[in-house]
């Protein structure tokens, strides 16, 4: 039978070993994939990105969560138009290595499966927005006393008319090509809500 001395030092033994161990897992999440890395960073920039475009527009912006239907965000014109308030379905990507080629950038960073979400006709439109950014995140910013600027653009481009892919895979990708021309603004973000005629701001 142990005696109290003993039972303090099992004890001491043991929330010492505790210790180490959350230490270790501490040290674990600071270095592996649990934090934010280069690719998370990259992604949350670009969505903060089109948070702000929304935020200048006037538009609702919400995130859907969890992410599991190719759609990102929700935007919504906070008024009425023809007894309905427009809406948007909105997937963003982020790009540090552009390509462009005869005014088009060729951007290969979708799944088969992402693709998918995003071709064919929906009840609400859908978007690709794609965010071109800095390959360095010390450069995704640049603020001073008279503005803040992001860099570097968004895009945007809409695959309503493309054909589905016959049974995707999430590891084959496709090559999306996106104009130069259709840059995401404040005023070409408003005009995609209808194309036919002109939509203010709120």
């Amino acid at each position: 039978m142990r005696n109290g001395k003993d039972l303090y030092r099992m004890t001491s033994i043991t929330m010492l070993g505790r210790t180490r161990v959350a230490v270790g897992m501490w040290r674990l999440v600071l270095n592996c994939e649990w934090c934010l890395d280069r690719n998370n960073h990259q992604g949350w920039y670009g969505e903060c990105f089109i948070q702000v475009l929304a935020a200048a527009a006037g538009l609702q912006a919400t995130p859907l969560t969890p992410d599991c239907t190719g759609v990102d965000f929700y935007l919504c014109l906070p008024r009425e138009i023809d007894g309905d308030f427009p809406r948007m379905e909105v997937q963003v990507k982020t790009w540090s290595t552009p390509k462009s080629r005869n005014g088009r950038w060729h951007y290969r960073g979708l799944t088969e499966k992402r693709f998918n979400a995003l071709a064919g006709k929906r009840r609400l439109p859908r978007y690709l927005f794609l965010v071109v950014v800095p390959p360095n995140a010390q450069d995704f910013v640049r603020a001073d006393s008279h503005a803040l600027q992001l860099s570097h653009a968004a895009y945007w481009i809409s695959l309503e008319a493309e054909q589905r892919i016959d049974a995707p895979d999430c590891k084959r990708t496709v090559e999306v090509t996106i104009p130069e021309s259709n840059l995401l603004t404040v005023a070409s973000l408003l005009n995609l809500f209808d194309p036919l005629r002109a939509v203010e701001a709120p």
